[in-house]
């Protein structure tokens, strides 16, 4: 009874969130990155840190694809939500996009593709649709970015004036045991 009441309330969170979100996107379009602090913590990451290599594995980038004037702009805000078993569930929250799996590796289309998700500037997983389990190795002790961006069905980067269109939420990952 008690992880349905966890159930009812995480969802409810979740929808107040997303409302919440997907109004302010749609009032500021010229506002690409949205940065949430889930862990209510004074501390934070150096928006420097963002994009460099770290010991975990390799920086990986891919390069900027401006949106099509004149159509809907796309936009993506991510939820995580910490997972009893292991790391955090991840609720990407596209708007004016869609995840076309079948069309991987193709010719890019407007408002359509995949999401990529980072930690730490470094590159974690390719995602096809909108819920991924981020495991908790991943994730170093202490404050971490995860980073979703929206990708082309080339790879390249959704972009507006040359900025990603990426969500950056800011996560605790569990001291080391050892």
């Amino acid at each position: 009874m008690e992880k349905l009441a966890y159930i009812v309330i995480g969802g409810a969170v979740g929808v107040v969130l997303t409302v919440a979100l997907q109004g302010a996107n749609v009032m500021q379009h010229d506002m690409v990155t949205d940065e949430v602090d889930m862990t209510m913590s004074s501390s934070s990451i150096n928006e420097d840190d963002i994009c460099t290599a770290n010991d975990t594995g390799a920086m990986h980038k891919h390069p900027p694809r401006e949106v099509a004037a004149g159509g809907p702009i796309p936009s993506v805000s991510h939820l995580m939500f910490p997972d009893m078993m292991d790391g955090y569930n991840i609720q990407i929250l596209p708007v004016n996009f869609d995840f076309t799996p079948a069309a991987i590796n193709r010719e890019a289309q407007d408002n359509e593709g995949h999401a990529h998700i980072y930690v730490n500037g470094v590159k974690v997983s390719r995602v096809y649709a909108p819920w991924f389990h981020l495991s908790a190795e991943l994730l170093q002790a202490g404050p971490n970015e995860v980073t979703v961006t929206l990708n082309a069905n080339d790879h390249s980067e959704w972009a507006i004036d040359g900025v990603a269109i990426s969500s950056t939420v800011i996560v605790r990952g569990a001291p080391s045991a050892q």
